[in-house]
């Protein structure tokens, strides 16, 4: 009241609220003190984003993590990756780890266990995805519907007149690969029960396929008949492999068999800029993962969804994208 020229009850009312928010503490005989404010525990994060990726042979997967990697840093975020073989291997992991603003898993079609998503759930703020084989959950899912590209390249080829068309893949149950296999049976009408003789399955996840895999899928020159005339491959990621697969069979690409790759229209190891394709773009996958995680990391981004890639084709070197005429 003296430092300010002022009355008590004036006083007062300027304490009042602040008692009653617990700020002040008023005891009779004690006068007034300012309340003990609790400490909030600030979450600490061993780094800014985990990466979980499984191994495997595709280069252009580690190539995809590596490329992120250098962007997250270059925004000053702190990565760590942790490649691992099977989930007690990557559980291992995590039990020395701390916690973390995002993570992102990367699983290349392995089946994923709701035991392992919901470890991975508990030391992260934001989990994202990469592959569309598990949606449904509160993460963000980046990836390809493969069926779709499919579709696309099977109409392709039947506008050019095919109408024996086959299919390379894997044998894997992941869903986006069982999926598509069922998409080529309904595409090609065939209602068996007998298996489908132009469906070729390779007991082998994508990009681990051999040259004999490829060599048994195409046309055999010698038996005539009912021959193959078009062949669509997924699971590629080296196309010098399948011109070693026509030339140990004496075909010619374009000329012999039409060849369809479902792939990346932006890497050419996978097409080597001679064979068709229909997927996706490999850059603007990465810049998908960069924009999510980015997002996820301040914070942003609202509820977490399925992130459908747009799907492109290249055929003799011209990429469209299928729906640029679309308003």
């Amino acid at each position: 009241m003296a430092a300010f020229g002022t009355s008590q009850r004036v006083v007062e009312r300027a304490l009042d609220p602040l008692i009653a928010d617990a700020r002040v503490v008023a005891r009779p005989g004690a006068g007034l003190r300012i309340a003990e404010q609790p400490v909030e525990a600030e979450a600490v994060y061993s780094a800014d984003c985990l990466i979980l990726y499984r191994a495997s042979e595709s280069r252009l997967a580690q190539r995809l993590l590596i490329e992120l990697v250098k962007r997250l840093r270059r925004g000053g975020y702190r990565v760590k990756m942790k490649g691992f073989i099977d989930e007690a291997d990557a559980e291992e992991h995590l039990e020395r780890q701390g916690r973390f603003r995002c993570c992102l898993l990367q699983t290349n079609f392995e089946v994923v266990s709701v035991r392992f998503l919901a470890r991975i759930m508990h030391c992260t703020d934001a989990l994202v995805i990469d592959g569309v084989s598990v949606t449904g959950i509160d993460a963000d899912i980046i990836g390809t519907n493969w069926r779709e590209a499919l579709s696309v390249g099977y109409r392709m080829l039947q506008d050019r007149g095919h109408t024996r068309i086959g299919f390379l893949t894997s044998a894997h149950d992941a869903r986006q690969i069982a999926m598509a296999r069922r998409e080529f049976l309904l595409l090609s009408g065939w209602e068996g029960p007998a298996p489908h003789p132009r469906l070729h399955t390779v007991p082998a996840l994508p990009g681990s396929y051999q040259l004999a895999d490829l060599v048994r899928a195409l046309p055999d020159p010698e038996a005539g008949g009912d021959a193959t005339t078009a062949l669509i491959v997924w699971g590629l990621v080296e196309g010098n492999l399948l011109d070693a697969a026509l030339r140990q069979r004496g075909l010619r690409s374009g000329e012999d068999v039409s060849v369809l790759i479902l792939g990346s229209v932006d890497v050419a190891s996978e097409h080597v800029s001679r064979f068709d394709v229909v997927g996706n773009s490999d850059a603007e996958k990465l810049d998908w993962f960069e924009a999510v995680v980015t997002a996820r990391l301040e914070g942003e981004g609202g509820l977490p969804c399925s992130h459908y890639l747009p799907i492109y084709t290249q055929v003799n070197g011209s990429i469209q994208r299928l729906d640029a005429t679309l308003p």
